[in-house]
């Protein structure tokens, strides 16, 4: 039964990632695409798969570095160890043996020049050794509570123990972004080291033969190994709308396969979708009965505002409000009252949900106060009894008028 549930659910995730992947053709063989704003999912594919991500670990590297430096401005001196055993087809910064630099310097060209040099000088100095430096970064793994992820070295070099997914990732650039210093790191395109070197993004060197506009793009860091294809981790904004994608195994013989594939998922949600206001704060969402009132209904208004990053052929006329609450509302039904909860429904997705707060205002009806509280019975009885009284009382002072 456990085993047939878990198949269910992951057909229904299936499901969902060829829905979502099936709005844009990327060449990339797993993504995930975030609306940062109000941190919606808006494009997926096999975004909780584990792969090879190349590069992209330093993204781990790089925060768990910051996490563990007291001062940026503190100079390390390149060691032997620290490059000696550098494929020759490794990306680095150029780093020489004897160079004192600063941790400002190994940060940014870990980032932007994607420097394994530089990612070793981080890791030996920091943590002493390199698997010292690895074990923070899978301590940080725990923390963050990711299910499909491991690091074996700080570069993103391929190996079975290295590995995340599309989904991994968002959730450690979200978390590192977070860090002023990793956010000034991840958005900066150019930087000049103190020995006077100066380092571009690998997203520019990867573009300086497409001229691609890339301009709405606000941070980035590539990644390509052979086993794992281009990746790419970018940021963007457009339309003040905040964007975090990541795409993962592009295999192509195009080298600004990567970048494309951010532009045309960026283009493309900038171009079809945008905020539409799905409850307004006037909205009529029940009409429901009265107590203790002359009015015998009221209108129970939304009093919220909510609005949603929709396709731009939303129809607000199709939306349903499904109210679960109360039917019923007194006179003494104090204002601010919860009444209940609304789901707002589009082509039968709800698209969100919020509690119906009572602010209306009643007429009192002291003739429905009475009948309901059935206190007619007692004014009917006292009005008898006073009738019965009066007429006894006439009777006695006419008995005492005649005799006397």
């Amino acid at each position: 039964m456990e085993n047939k549930t878990i198949k269910i659910l992951l057909a229904v995730v299936v499901f969902f990632e060829v829905v979502c992947a099936s709005e844009v053709d990327l060449v990339s063989e797993r993504y995930i695409l975030y609306n940062m704003n109000d941190n919606s999912i808006l494009l997926q594919k096999g975004s909780h798969d584990e792969v090879s991500i190349a590069s992209l670990t330093k993204i781990m590297t790089v925060i768990v570095a910051i996490e563990n430096i007291s001062d940026y401005n503190d100079k390390i001196t390149i060691k032997k160890s620290m490059i000696e055993d550098i494929d020759w087809d490794v990306a680095i910064t150029g780093f020489k043996v004897g160079e004192k630099v600063s941790y400002d310097d190994l940060l940014y060209a870990a980032i932007l020049s994607s420097g394994a040099d530089a990612v070793n000088a981080l890791a030996e100095s920091i943590s002493g050794s390199r698997n010292e430096f690895v074990n923070l970064m899978n301590q940080k793994v725990n923390e963050l509570g990711l299910k499909n992820t491991h690091f074996q070295n700080a570069i993103g070099l391929y190996s079975k123990s290295n590995y995340s997914s599309a989904y991994d990732m968002a959730q450690i650039l979200t978390y590192a972004l977070k860090n002023k210093k990793f956010k000034t790191i991840f958005e900066t395109n150019n930087y000049k080291l103190s020995n006077g070197k100066k380092i571009k993004s690998t997203i520019e060197k990867y573009n300086q033969n497409n001229n691609l506009n890339i301009s709405f793009i606000t941070g980035s860091k590539t990644g390509y190994i052979s086993k794992a294809g281009f990746c790419l981790a970018s940021t963007a904004t457009l339309n003040n709308v905040n964007y975090l994608l990541i795409t993962l195994n592009a295999f192509s013989n195009e080298s600004s396969i990567h970048i494309k594939d951010h532009i045309k998922a960026y283009n493309y949600f900038n171009n079809n979708y945008s905020y539409k206001k799905i409850v307004d704060d006037e909205d009529i969402i029940t009409t429901i009965k009265t107590k203790y009132a002359k009015e015998k209904n009221i209108d129970i208004k939304s009093n919220v505002s909510i609005s949603k990053y929709l396709k731009n052929d939303f129809d607000k006329s199709k939306i349903e409000y499904i109210y679960n609450g109360k039917d019923e509302v007194s006179y003494f039904t104090h204002q601010g009252t919860k009444l209940g909860i609304v789901k707002v429904n589009y082509n039968g997705e709800t698209l969100d949900e919020f509690d119906l707060i009572y602010h209306g205002k009643l007429t009192f009806s002291i003739l429905a106060f009475l009948w309901i509280n059935k206190l007619w019975i007692l004014f009917s009885l006292l009005f008898i009894f006073l009738l019965i009284y009066t007429k006894n009382d006439k009777k006695k002072k006419y008995h005492k008028h005649k005799h006397s």
